[in-house]
Formats: C-alpha cells, structure tokens, sequence
C-alpha cells in the first residue's frame, strides 16, 4: 500500500501574512525613525554645550582669563577677554567656534536679573566685533553668571543648563513622559 505523501513547506496565504507582518513592522520603524535620531541630535548638542561650557571655566581658572557664552537664537560661541583692548573677542580655540543648534531646538535664557529672553539677545544679523558681549560668564575665579538654559525640542523633551554662580555648569534632561 502507497502512503499518501506529505508536502513540506508553507503555502501562499502563510507566506503572505509573514510578508504582511514584516511590512507593518518596518513601517513602523520608518515613521519613527526621525524622531529617534532627531532625538539623538539634540541631545549631544546640549551635551557638547554643557562639556564646552564646563571645559571654559576650566580653562579660564587654569589661565587666570575671563570667558563667556554669547548665544543667540541659531548658536552659540564662546568668547575671551582681552585685558589689553578691554574687549570681549571669539576663542581661537577651534572647540570654542561657532556652533549652529539642531533646527528643532527652542532655546530659552533666564539671567539671576529675572529677564527671560529667548536665543541670546542677539537678533539674525552677525554681531560686529565691538558688539561681542557675552550673556553667560565664565571667570578666572570659578564663578559663573547665575542662569538657566532651557532647550526645548520638536518631541517635547526639555534639556536644561543650570549655573548656580560658583562651580560647574549642570545638566538635565527632562523627557517627555515626565
């Protein structure tokens, strides 16, 4: 007596629901594929600020100069005294250059004076030399300008630069789950 044979193997309605699951799945991956590294982007921006911002004072107590954060609405550089011109002047330091925010980013500045003022004080044009002076200070004695820094990203999240006027600047991040 010859059995009956046995196909082996998976049939068409079987292999189209796997394919059918797999395209949701990578779709899904797709739409939130921006927002993810989005995310990523505005996070080491305010971590590269806040290393920077803490490696000035360093550097300022290290050298005995003044430094300072001018920001305005798309970035921020960090500045140098210059005792001899009696004048603020952008760091030589290629770390210290100009540095563009992600596009998602709404900064906000509150200064110890109780001014809320959002992206610096510094409008879309590029500052002239003689009008470099800087929101934030970094001084040879450790001190800082009492001040907060709130970055507000397209997600939600909130990352915020805290100088408490003496110390190391400090950052938090605030999810949006919070």
């Amino acid at each position: 007596m010859q059995g009956r044979g046995i196909a082996e193997g998976f049939t068409l309605l079987e292999i189209l629901v796997v394919l059918f699951i797999v395209s949701i799945l990578s779709g899904l991956v797709v739409v939130n594929l921006p927002q993810a590294l989005d995310t990523n982007d505005t996070l080491s921006a305010v971590e590269r600020l806040h290393k920077v911002m803490n490696r000035a004072l360093q550097r300022a107590e290290r050298e005995s100069t003044e430094h300072g954060v001018l920001l305005d609405e798309r970035g921020y550089q960090i500045l140098v005294f210059e005792p001899v011109s009696q004048r603020w002047q952008p760091s030589l330091d290629l770390e210290h250059r100009y540095r563009v925010f992600p596009p998602s980013f709404r900064p906000y500045l509150a200064m110890e004076e109780g001014q809320q003022t959002l992206g610096g004080a510094l409008g879309t044009s590029e500052p002239e030399d003689e009008d470099l002076v800087p929101q934030i200070l970094l001084l040879s004695s450790g001190e800082t300008s009492i001040f907060e820094l709130l970055f507000d990203d397209a997600r939600g999240a909130s990352y915020l630069l805290t100088g408490s006027g003496f110390g190391a600047v400090t950052f938090d991040v605030q999810s949006p789950e919070d």
